[in-house]
C-alpha cells in the first residue's frame, strides 16, 4: 500500500492523477454528472466531460446526442463533434442548444454519449447521460367567466364566456356539455356536447347555445353546462359549471287570451312531467346518471348494488304533477315500503342471531334506516351554505320513519282489534309489552335534550364560529366526538337494561 501510495503522489508530481482503476499511465474521459436538467427557456445547456489519470498526454473523444422523449429540431438541436483536451487539462464542457416553444409539454429527454477515444485513453463509467428539458409554458386554467347566467327565452341565444387565466401558452382544447335540470333539450334549448379551442394567446372564447322561444305562458327553467377534457396541460378552475336561467317573457294583452294560456300551462306541466319521467327512469338505468364519461370504478359498483333502489324510487311522480302533491303522498308510500322491508329484514336477522326485539330496533332496524338519511345530511352540509337542510334532513327524515314504521302499525293494530272485538274484553286493546321500552324512551331523551343543548352552545359561542355545523376544526372534531358518545351510550345502556343486566 506504501508503494501504491508513494507511486499516486509521484505521478501527481508529474501532473497525473491516478484513474479509478488504479492506472496512472493511462487517461479516462466521461461525464461529470449521469444526468442534467435545463429550463426550456435557458436556450443552451453545457454537459461537464471530465478527464482522470494521465494527463501528461493530448486527449481527443468523440460525442454525438440522439432522441428521447425530446425530438432533435423540436426540442433541442442536434450536434456531434470532438471533445479535445491539452496536456495538462482535465475539465471540456459540450454546450448544447435547447429550442423554446409555446407548446406544453411534459418533461422530455435526450440523450448524449462519448466515444472513440484516441490511443492511450479509455472510457469510464459515465459514457453516456442523460439531459432533461422541463417546461416553463404555462397553458392556463380554464373555468366559466360567471357561475350563472339569465335570458330570456326570446334571445334566441345564450352566450358563455370560458376564461383562460394564468397563463395562456400554446394551443388547447377543453369541451362542454349540457345537462337538463329543469329545462328540457330539444324542448326549451337545443343540447350541446362540443369541443372549443384556445389558440396561442388567446384568454377568452365565447360559445353559444340556442334557446327555443315559444308562446305559452312557462315557469323559468334551468340547465346546466359543464366543462370537461381539457388538453395540452391545462387545468379546470372552480368555475367548471355555470347555470343558465331561461326567463319565461310571454306578455298577453286580453284576459281571453290569458285564461287560454292558463289551460295550456296545465297542459304543457303534464308533457314537461311526463318528459321529466321519462329523465328519472333514464338517470336510473344508467351509470353515474348517465354521464357515464366521468363515471369511476365506484360509481358503477354502486349502480349495481342500488340499481333495484334506484329504479324504485324512479317511479315517483315528478314534483311539477299536481302541485307536487302526488310526488309527495307517492314518495312517503314508497318510504313506508322501505321501512317496513328494512324492519322485517333486521327482524329476522334479530332472530337468527338470537337478539331481543328492542334491542334489534335500536341497532340493526335504526341503522338501517338513518344511515342513508346521514349520509344525504352529509352531502348538504358541503353543498349548503347553512346547517338547515342538514339538520331538517336527519331530524325530519328519522321522524318519518318513527311515525310510519312504528306509529301506522300501531294505530292500525289499535284500529283492527277496537273493530273485531267488543269492548270489555282484553283482546280490543293494542297493549305494547315491552318492559325496557319506557327506560330506552327516557334514555333517548336525555341524549336528544344533550345534543340539542350542544348545538345550542355552538350557535351562540363565538368559539365555535357561531354555527351549527363547522367552525373551528378541534371544536368541530369534539362536538361530533360527543354525538358518537351518546349514540354509543344509548345503545349500550338500553341494550344492557333490555337483557337485564343493569336494573333500575
Amino acid at each position: 500500500q506504501r508503494r501504491v501510495r508513494a507511486k499516486e503522489e509521484e505521478m501527481k508530481g508529474e501532473g497525473r492523477e491516478p484513474s479509478r482503476n488504479g492506472d496512472m499511465t493511462v487517461a479516462r474521459v466521461e461525464f461529470s454528472a449521469a444526468a442534467y436538467s435545463c429550463m426550456e427557456n435557458e436556450g443552451t445547456i453545457k454537459l461537464g466531460v471530465v478527464r482522470s489519470g494521465n494527463l501528461k498526454c493530448k486527449t481527443t473523444v468523440n460525442f454525438e446526442t440522439s432522441d428521447g422523449t425530446a425530438n432533435a429540431g423540436e426540442d433541442y438541436v442536434a450536434k456531434s463533434g470532438v471533445v479535445e483536451f491539452e496536456e495538462g487539462e482535465y475539465m471540456k464542457s459540450i454546450e448544447i442548444e435547447i429550442i423554446d416553444d409555446d407548446v406544453w409539454e411534459e418533461t422530455e429527454t435526450f440523450f448524449v454519449r462519448l466515444f472513440n477515444p484516441t490511443r492511450g485513453t479509455e472510457m469510464d463509467k459515465i459514457c453516456v447521460t442523460q439531459v432533461s428539458i422541463i417546461n416553463d409554458d404555462e397553458p392556463g386554467i380554464l373555468q366559466f367567466q360567471k357561475p350563472s347566467y339569465l335570458y330570456k327565452e326570446s334571445a334566441g341565444v345564450a352566450e358563455l364566456v370560458i376564461e383562460r387565466n394564468d397563463g395562456c401558452d400554446g394551443r388547447v382544447t377543453v369541451r362542454f356539455k349540457t345537462k337538463d335540470i329543469t329545462a328540457i333539450a330539444g324542448k326549451d334549448y337545443e343540447a350541446r356536447d362540443e369541443e372549443v379551442e384556445f389558440t396561442h394567446g388567446e384568454v377568452t372564447k365565447t360559445i353559444s347555445i340556442p334557446l327555443m322561444d315559444d308562446d305559452v305562458f312557462n315557469e323559468d327553467k334551468i340547465f346546466e353546462v359543464m366543462l370537461s377534457d381539457p388538453t395540452a396541460g391545462a387545468t379546470l378552475g372552480k368555475s367548471k359549471c355555470t347555470i343558465v336561467t331561461i326567463l319565461n317573457d310571454d306578455d298577453y294583452q286580453t284576459l281571453i287570451t290569458r285564461v287560454a294560456n292558463l289551460t295550456s300551462v296545465n297542459l304543457d306541466k303534464l308533457v314537461i312531467g311526463k318528459e321529466s319521467w321519462k329523465q328519472q327512469f333514464t338517470e336510473a338505468l344508467s351509470v353515474n346518471g348517465g354521464n357515464v364519461e366521468d363515471a369511476e370504478a365506484a360509481d358503477f359498483v354502486l349502480h349495481f348494488l342500488t340499481f333495484g333502489w334506484k329504479v324504485l324510487f324512479a317511479c315517483v311522480p315528478p314534483a311539477h304533477i299536481a302541485g307536487g302533491w302526488l310526488c309527495f303522498c307517492v314518495s312517503l308510500g314508497v318510504i313506508a315500503m322501505v321501512t317496513a322491508i328494512i324492519g322485517d329484514m333486521a327482524s329476522i336477522l334479530g332472530m337468527l342471531l338470537g337478539i331481543l326485539d328492542s334491542v334489534t330496533a335500536i341497532t340493526l332496524v335504526a341503522l338501517g334506516t338513518s344511515l342513508p338519511d346521514t349520509f344525504a345530511s352529509k352531502v348538504a352540509a358541503i353543498n349548503e351554505d347553512t346547517a338547515d337542510a342538514a339538520i331538517g334532513n336527519i331530524t325530519g327524515s328519522n321522524s318519518v320513519n318513527v311515525f310510519l314504521g312504528l306509529g301506522i302499525p300501531w294505530i292500525i293494530a289499535t284500529l283492527y282489534k277496537a273493530m273485531t272485538y267488543e269492548d270489555g274484553d282484553q283482546r280490543s286493546k293494542f297493549v305494547v309489552t315491552d318492559k325496557s321500552l319506557p327506560f330506552t324512551i327516557a334514555l333517548y331523551s336525555i341524549a336528544a335534550i344533550a345534543t340539542l343543548l350542544l348545538l345550542t352552545w355552538r350557535r351562540y359561542s363565538a368559539a365555535a364560529g357561531k354555527a351549527e355545523l363547522g367552525g373551528n376544526v378541534k371544536i368541530k372534531k369534539i362536538s361530533g366526538v360527543i354525538c358518537i358518545c351518546l349514540w354509543l351510550i344509548y345503545v349500550v345502556c338500553a341494550s344492557l337494561y333490555a337483557y337485564e343486566i343493569i336494573k333500575f
